[in-house]
C-alpha cells in the first residue's frame, strides 16, 4: 500500500483534548529482525513505498524509532504521557541513549509549557525511555521535573521494581532497576503521586487507562474519548507500525509475548471499531494512524499530519 509521507506532525485535536508529541531522541537501536524477529524482509519490502525513509532503512536494515513524550491539553489540565530518557541518565549498555543532552524541555517549551505548568505526569510503563524526565539532577541529587504535578505510576511495575531494587543478585538485563532509583524513586519520595491497580484507571471524563499488559506487566494505555472522537496512546504496546499490519509480530522487548499479542489485538480491534488514532510511544515525529480491520491484522488509513 501507498501511504501518505508527513512532517513531524503538530497538535492534533480529539474534540476538545489536544495532543502534540515533544520530541526528544530518534534514530535506530534495532535492526528490523532485531526488534520484530519473526518479521520478514518480504514484508517490509511490500510495504517499504511508504516505510521508507521514516521507518525503515532498506540498505542497513535498520528499523528506524523515535523517544519522547505526548503533551495532552483538556478539561482545564496539562498532561504529561512518559518521559523520554532524560539528560545525563547512564545507560552503558545502550549508548546512542548514554548520558544524553537534549533540548527537550525547549520543545516543551516551544509547546508553551513550562515544567511548573504540568499538572499530571502518566507514566505508561517503567521501562527506562518512559520514565527519565521525571526527574533531573539539581544539587547532587536526582528530583523531580515538574513540581507542581502529580505522578501517576503503575502499581504493578512499582512493586516489582521495588523488589528488584532490594535483590541485587536479581536478573535485570534491561537495566530497569538504576533508571527506577533515579528516575521513579525520587518522585514517590519528594512528588504528589498516584499508583494505580486494576484494569482501568479513569484521569477525568475523556481521558483512561486501560492496563494492556505484555510489553511489561504493568503497562497501560491511555484512550481519549471527546466530542465523538477517539484515540489512543499506546506507549510500546505498538513499537512500530508493521505490528499494526501483524499484530502477532513478536517484539524482542516483550515481556510476555502472549499477553502482548492478545492486548495488542484488542485495543486496536477498538480503534479500528471506533475509528480512533492510533499513537505509538515511538512512532517517527509521533505520528497517529487511523485502521481499519484487514486480513490477519489491520491496514492503515491515513497519518495525522500538520
Amino acid at each position: 500500500m501507498n501511504m501518505p509521507r508527513t512532517d513531524r506532525t503538530g497538535p492534533v485535536s480529539i474534540g476538545d483534548v489536544s495532543v502534540a508529541h515533544v520530541p526528544e531522541w530518534e534514530g535506530s537501536l534495532f535492526t528490523r529482525s532485531g526488534l520484530l524477529p519473526d518479521s520478514s524482509r518480504e514484508a517490509w519490502e511490500e510495504e517499504r513505498p511508504w516505510l521508507e525513509p521514516l521507518w525503515w532503512a532498506p540498505d542497513s536494515d535498520r528499523a528506524l524509532l523515535c523517544i519522547g513524550s505526548f503533551l495532552v491539553r483538556g478539561g482545564g489540565r496539562t498532561i504529561l504521557v512518559d518521559s523520554g530518557v532524560g539528560n545525563g541518565k547512564p545507560y552503558p549498555d545502550v549508548p546512542p541513549l548514554d548520558r544524553l543532552s537534549t533540548p527537550y524541555l525547549e520543545h516543551l517549551a516551544a509547546l508553551g509549557v513550562r515544567p511548573e505548568d504540568v499538572d499530571l505526569v502518566i507514566n505508561t510503563h517503567l521501562h527506562p525511555d518512559h520514565i527519565g524526565w521525571n526527574t533531573m539532577w539539581e544539587d547532587g541529587a536526582w528530583r523531580p521535573t515538574f513540581p507542581n504535578a502529580t505522578y501517576l505510576l503503575p502499581r504493578t511495575e512499582v512493586d516489582l521494581l521495588s523488589a528488584m531494587a532490594e535483590d541485587p543478585g536479581r536478573p535485570d538485563p534491561l537495566g530497569l532497576v538504576p533508571a527506577f532509583r533515579d528516575s521513579v524513586v525520587p518522585v514517590l519520595r519528594d512528588a504528589r503521586t498516584e499508583v494505580w491497580s486494576g484494569t482501568e484507571h479513569v484521569v477525568d471524563d475523556a481521558l483512561k487507562l486501560v492496563a494492556a499488559p505484555g510489553h511489561s506487566p504493568g503497562s497501560s494505555v491511555l484512550t481519549i474519548t471527546s466530542g465523538g472522537e477517539s484515540a489512543a496512546l499506546v506507549g510500546d504496546l505498538i513499537h512500530h507500525p508493521m505490528q499494526i499490519l501483524d499484530p502477532r509480530q513478536r517484539d524482542v522487548l516483550d515481556d510476555d509475548v502472549v499477553a502482548a499479542r492478545q492486548s495488542r489485538v484488542k485495543i486496536l480491534g477498538w480503534a479500528a471499531d471506533t475509528s480512533a488514532w492510533v499513537f505509538g510511544g515511538h512512532f517517527h515525529g509521533g505520528r497517529g494512524a487511523r485502521i481499519r480491520e484487514a486480513a490477519g491484522g489491520f491496514a492503515i488509513d491515513s497519518w495525522t499530519s500538520d
